[in-house]
C-alpha cells in the first residue's frame, strides 16, 4: 500500500497486528511500527498489487554462455522474508534474481534446492550429500555455487575440499550475513562475484565473501585457510596467514597465480572416517574430561596453547591414547603462528609420547582432514598423510593480516 503518515508519504506491506500496534514492512526494507495510539495518523492513498512491490514474475530466466550449477543448502543466503504472506522464501526464485543479481543474464543456471539446513545442524553426513550432489551437476557446467550457512562454511567447504581429489571445475561456497530483504544486504554482491568465480578456470574449493565492510569488493578464499572471523560484520570470512585467491571488484575477477587450476577428472572420494575429536585445551581441562572427551576415537586434534602444549596432568592419558593404536594431533588455538614443539620442555616431552605436530594447519581443518585421511589411506600411512599438503592447508610461508 501507499499511505501517508505523519504528513509523510510512504510505501510498504502490512506484516502484522499485535496488540493493537502495525508492524509494517517498507520498500526500503526496514519496518515501521506504528503504536495503537497512531493509527489514526495513517491515511491510506492507494492499494498496491503484490508484483508491483516484490517485482517478482514467473518468467523463466535468460540463458546465457556460461554454465553455473547453483545448489541451496539453507542459510541466510537461501532464503528471505516475504512480507506479503510472512512466509519464507527461496532467494532462488528466478524474477528475485534476476532483478537483484547484475550480471546473471551472462549465465544459464541450473538450480538445485537441496533440503534447507541451518548450518549449526549440518553434520558430516550433510557433506557427503552435498558432494554427490556438486559432482553430479560439476559434470554437466562450467562450475558450482553452493549457498551455505556462514556459521559452519568453512567446515563444509573443508570437507568438500578434502573429499574431492581433482575438479573439473570451481566449487564456491556462498553465504551473506544480513538477509536479502535488507537495505545492507550482502547476498547479492557475494552472488554476482561467486558466478564471476564459479565460471573462472579454478579447480579448487572456495568461499566467497566481502572482502571489506563496503559494497564493492568480494574476496575469494582457500576453503582450507578460510575462517569466520566476526559474528555480523559483512567481511566475517578471512583467509588465515595468506592472501585471498581471488578478487572480484568491478566486474572484473582477478586470481591469483597460487590457485590451483581446474583439471580434467572429477575424482571424488567421500568416505569419511567421523570418530575424530577436536580439543580445546584450557587450564580447567582435567585428565577425566579429556579422557571422556576421547573415548572411543581413532583421532584427537588438540588446540594446544601457544607453540602447542597442554598440562602434563593429560600426558597418562594421551600415552594410553597412543598405547591403544589411535592417533593425537597437535594444532594451536592461536589464530596465527605455528605448532613448533621443540622450543619447550613440555612440547617435546608430548613428541616422545608421539604427538603430532601439524603445523600452521587450523585446528578444524586438522579434524576433517583426520576424518579424511583414516577412511582413506593406510594406517601406516595417517602421520606422514597428516603431514603432507594436500589441499594447500600448512603454509610454507605465513603473513599476518595487516601485511596485506
Amino acid at each position: 500500500m501507499e499511505f501517508t503518515y505523519k504528513d509523510t508519504k510512504m510505501k510498504g506491506v502490512l506484516v502484522s497486528i499485535s496488540e493493537g500496534n502495525l508492524n509494517i514492512k517498507l520498500v526500503n526494507g526496514y519496518n515501521l511500527l506504528v503504536p495503537g495510539s497512531s493509527i489514526s495518523d495513517i491515511n491510506i492513498i492507494e492499494k498496491i498489487q503484490q508484483n508491483q512491490i516484490t517485482g517478482e514474475t514467473s518468467k523463466p530466466l535468460e540463458k546465457g554462455t556460461r554454465k553455473v550449477a547453483f545448489i541451496g543448502t539453507g542459510g541466510t543466503i537461501a532464503s528471505r522474508v516475504d512480507y506479503i504472506t510472512g512466509a519464507v522464501k527461496p532467494v532462488l526464485n528466478p524474477g528475485f534474481l534476476r532483478e537483484s543479481v547484475s550480471n546473471l543474464s551472462k549465465y544459464t543456471l541450473d538450480i538445485n534446492l537441496l533440503e534447507a539446513v541451518l548450518s549449526e545442524n549440518i553434520t558430516p553426513d550433510d557433506w557427503v550429500v552435498f558432494a554427490r550432489a556438486v559432482k553430479e551437476k560439476l559434470s554437466a557446467n562450467d562450475g558450482a555455487v553452493i549457498l551455505h550457512g556462514t556459521d559452519t562454511m568453512s567446515y563444509t567447504a573443508s570437507a568438500l575440499s578434502f573429499m574431492f581429489q581433482s575438479l573439473t571445475g570451481p566449487v564456491v561456497f556462498i553465504g551473506s550475513q544480513r538477509s536479502s530483504d535488507r537495505p545492507s544486504s550482502d547476498a547479492f554482491l557475494n552472488l554476482e562475484g561467486g558466478l564471476e568465480f564459479a565460471s573462472s578456470d579454478l579447480g579448487e574449493v572456495c568461499i566467497a565473501m566481502h572482502e571489506n565492510s563496503s559494497d564493492d569488493r568480494v574476496a575469494l578464499h582457500r576453503a582450507v585457510r578460510s575462517r569466520k572471523m566476526h559474528s555480523s560484520r559483512r567481511d566475517a570470512f578471512h583467509s588465515m596467514g595468506t592472501k585471498p585467491l581471488g578478487i572480484y571488484e568491478n566486474n572484473k575477477v582477478t586470481i591469483s597465480p597460487e590457485a590451483k587450476l581446474r583439471g580434467e577428472e572429477l575424482i571424488l572420494n567421500e568416505k569419511l572416517e567421523t570418530s575424530v575429536a577436536l580439543v580445546y585445551f584450557h587450564p580447567g581441562l582435567t585428565a577425566e574430561d579429556f579422557t571422556a572427551m576421547t573415548e572411543g576415537k581413532r583421532a584427537t586434534v588438540i588446540m594446544g596453547t601457544g607453540l602447542g602444549h597442554t598440562g602434563t596432568r593429560l600426558y597418562p592419558v594421551v600415552k594410553d591414547i597412543m598405547d591403544r593404536g589411535d592417533h593425537v594431533l597437535m594444532t594451536t588455538q592461536c589464530l596465527y603462528g605455528s605448532v613448533n614443539m621443540n622450543v619447550y620442555s613440555t612440547g617435546r616431552e608430548l613428541l616422545r609420547l608421539g604427538v603430532i605436530p601439524l603445523s600452521n594447519m587450523l585446528p578444524e581443518v586438522a579434524m576433517i582432514k583426520a576424518m579424511h585421511v583414516l577412511a582413506n589411506y593406510p594406517e601406516e600411512d595417517f602421520r606422514n598423510t597428516m603431514l603432507s599438503n594436500l589441499r594447500g592447508e600448512m603454509l610454507e610461508r605465513e603473513f599476518l593480516q595487516e601485511d596485506y
